[in-house]
């Protein structure tokens, strides 16, 4: 059995996060953001039917702020108003909803009549949500990739006819674009900015969104070498650095561990979690967990025990302190990390092994 939340916690999470009527700008909209994580109640059945808007709540009392709602298929009445479920959940329990289209006909080819389509999709749900929803976001294509990471002048186009489009529907939405290679932290200066967006345009970035990659070695983690740390503040520096350029905000949409969630987080999981949620924290860059079934059993409602220690790490990790001599974290946070101050997760639960693939997708 794990530990009771705190009453606390649970008296805020009836209380609306939401001001309508005060306009946000990017930036601040980017620290109501915090952390996330990536969600398939829209995106797979199993999601759709498992939806309960008590686990909103669920997800609020262990500290998720944001969720990212994945969707995969062609908008329908009926979709819109499962949508419109979801965002009036999050609402009620003060978590931001930012919808994400994977727009996979959009990726596969990028000629005009797959990107009529995606202006045409987003047209749709921004004139379904209106001007209603004020910290709803829509994340316009969640990893850019396939013939996309070849065609640079497609996707910049198609990024400036949906943000005009929605933005002459609803001009203070808030909207987010990510560059090619699967939204990698490199390509983020070859986003061609649309004009008199800057207020209200974000832009989305991935680093591990399945977790590290052992196969190529390219950006792996092992014990967490000082090499392997250098690469990793590199990539969110290079963010940063965009950021400071441009006068733009961004979201890391989603970052993982590894894909299975079968037994206990390891020593090294939960030594790379820490690690990444510090980094991103000390960066005030707001992330999304990637995913919700790794995590959150939605037939059962509760939250699956095995993960318990590896999601509180990466939604309030223990950090360094400045005057903390190096080395000395590290060896602490592995034999402690399960016992930090966050909210424990409710479950009465247990586990449950999730879907093969809907967690794997970023």
């Amino acid at each position: 059995m794990l530990k009771p939340l705190i009453t606390a916690v649970m008296l805020l999470a009836t209380t609306p996060a939401f001001a309508a009527d005060t306009p946000l700008t990017a930036a601040h909209y980017a620290q109501q953001l915090g952390v996330g994580m990536d969600v398939d109640w829209a995106r797979t059945d199993r999601g759709i039917r498992e939806f309960d808007p008590l686990i909103v709540r669920d997800f609020y009392n262990v500290g998720i702020r944001h969720v990212r709602i994945r969707v995969a298929d062609p908008m329908t009445e009926a979709r819109l108003i499962h949508l419109r479920k979801l965002v009036e959940a999050c609402e009620e329990y003060g978590v931001i909803p930012v919808i994400s289209y994977q727009a996979d006909s959009f990726k596969a080819d990028p000629d005009a009549k797959n990107e009529a389509q995606l202006v045409a999709w987003w047209s749709t749900v921004a004139t379904f949500f209106g001007t209603d929803h004020p910290m709803l976001g829509f994340d316009v294509i969640y990893e850019p990739a396939d013939k996309l990471n070849h065609d640079l002048p497609a996707l910049n186009r198609a990024y400036e006819k949906v943000v005009k489009t929605l933005h002459d529907i609803d001009p203070q939405r808030m909207i987010f674009i990510a560059p090619r290679m699967r939204a990698a932290p490199e390509d983020l200066t070859s986003l061609k900015l649309p004009a008199r967006s800057q207020s209200y345009l974000l832009a989305e970035w991935h680093i591990f969104p399945w977790g590290p990659l052992k196969n190529n070695g390219k950006y792996p983690w092992t014990s967490g070498t000082a090499a392997e740390k250098a690469a990793i503040r590199g990539r969110i520096n290079l963010a940063l650095h965009w950021q400071q350029k441009t006068g733009h905000a961004s979201w890391v949409g989603g970052w993982a561990v590894g894909e299975s969630m079968k037994s206990m987080p390891t020593e090294s999981q939960m030594a790379f979690a820490n690690f990444m949620a510090c980094e991103l924290s000390r960066a005030k860059i707001p992330y999304a967990i990637n995913a919700d079934t790794q995590f959150y059993d939605g037939e059962e409602g509760a939250w699956r025990p095995a993960p318990e220690p590896l999601l509180k790490v990466m939604i309030t990790p223990e950090c360094e302190k400045p005057d903390v001599k190096p080395g000395h974290h590290e060896a602490r946070s592995s034999a402690h990390g399960a016992q930090s101050a966050t909210p424990a997760v409710a479950s009465t639960t247990e586990s449950k092994e999730p879907p093969a693939s809907s967690a794997s997708q970023g």
